[in-house]
Parts: C-alpha cells; sequence; structure tokens
C-alpha cells in the first residue's frame, strides 16, 4: 500500500467541510474569515515541513515554542517584517497543536503556556498589520480575543469529525475518509 500527497485543493476541501460543520455546531457559522483562515492553517500544516518549518542557528528543526523563541533571540534578523511572521508562525502553531494534538500538549504540561504564547502571537500580529496598513489586523485580534475557543473548536473538530478506531488513531479514519491517498 503507497500512501501518496494528496493536493492543496483537495485539503483544503476537506479541513473546509469539517471546520464549517464544527463551527455551525458551535454557532459560530458567521465567522467564515477565521474559519477560512483554519482551513488554510490546516492544509498548511499537513505538510510536516510546514509544520517544523523553523530552524535554529544549527539547521535543527524546532520543534517547541520554548525552542522557537529563544533560539531566535538576539539574532541579526530582528526586522518588523521577519518578527511578524515568527509572531504569525508561533501563533499558528500553537493554534494547531493546542487545537489537533491536545492531548499530547497536555501530556507535555504546556497547554496553557501554548495558549498564552498563541494568544500573544496574535495580538503582535494584529499589531505589525495595524502599523503598517498591511495584513488583516481585525482578524488577527479575533484570533487573539478568542484563542482559546477556535483551539477548542479544532479539539472539538478532531474528537467529532475524526473517528478513532480501535488502535486509537484519531488519523486512520482521515485517510479512509480520503482514498485518493492510498494506491495499492
Amino acid at each position: 500500500m503507497k500512501v501518496q500527497k494528496m493536493s492543496m485543493t483537495s485539503l483544503r476541501g476537506f479541513f473546509g467541510k469539517l471546520i464549517r460543520m464544527s463551527f455551525y455546531d458551535l454557532g459560530k457559522e458567521k465567522d467564515t474569515q477565521v474559519a477560512s483562515y483554519l482551513v488554510d492553517v490546516l492544509a498548511d500544516f499537513a505538510h510536516t515541513e510546514k509544520l517544523y518549518k523553523i530552524r535554529g542557528s544549527e539547521g535543527k528543526k524546532l520543534e517547541t515554542v520554548v525552542e522557537m523563541i529563544l533560539d531566535t533571540l538576539g539574532g541579526s534578523q530582528e526586522t518588523s517584517g521577519w518578527e511578524r511572521d515568527l509572531r504569525k508562525y508561533i501563533g499558528d502553531f500553537t493554534l494547531f497543536m493546542t487545537g489537533i494534538f491536545r492531548d499530547y500538549v497536555i501530556r507535555g504540561s504546556y497547554l496553557h503556556y501554548y495558549i498564552n504564547e498563541g494568544t500573544r502571537s496574535y495580538s503582535l500580529v494584529s499589531k505589525f498589520d495595524l502599523q503598517t496598513g498591511k495584513g488583516n489586523p481585525r482578524m488577527f485580534t479575533r484570533l487573539s480575543n478568542e484563542f482559546e475557543f477556535y483551539s477548542g473548536a479544532l479539539d472539538y473538530m478532531r474528537k467529532v469529525y475524526f473517528h478513532a478506531d480501535t488502535s486509537g488513531d484519531p488519523f486512520s479514519d482521515f485517510v479512509s475518509q480520503n482514498p485518493r491517498w492510498i494506491k495499492h
């Protein structure tokens, strides 16, 4: 059995349907702008190279928020554009991890830290966008102010719409729902 990559269009369609159903269930069906943004985050982070795209000074993938912040402190890249991109990435990363991999984050005892750092990061992105007149400061303010809700919505989506098989793997049903991923 060979697994093939799913196109970004297919991933966005798949996640779009699940996000819309989850937002409807949670009474946020009119929040289409954030829903669309979350679809993009999920589709991007479905590719491991995008999930762990931040590399340390020695080229090692940085896998925790603490590593990302510590390794980049004092770097020569401290321009507002670079800092905005880093903060957006940290917001996206923490939202993804606290939503889709909440059990893992809880086991590591950093759920509270990730929620705080994600909230803070999206707030900083909003401020950068407001200062430069670029980006989408309103959406990032909403992501910051309601970070816990959106994280919880992703966790809800995972629990309700990704059905675990008997082995406890929540993503086995995800693959079976997308038969184009598998070639015999």
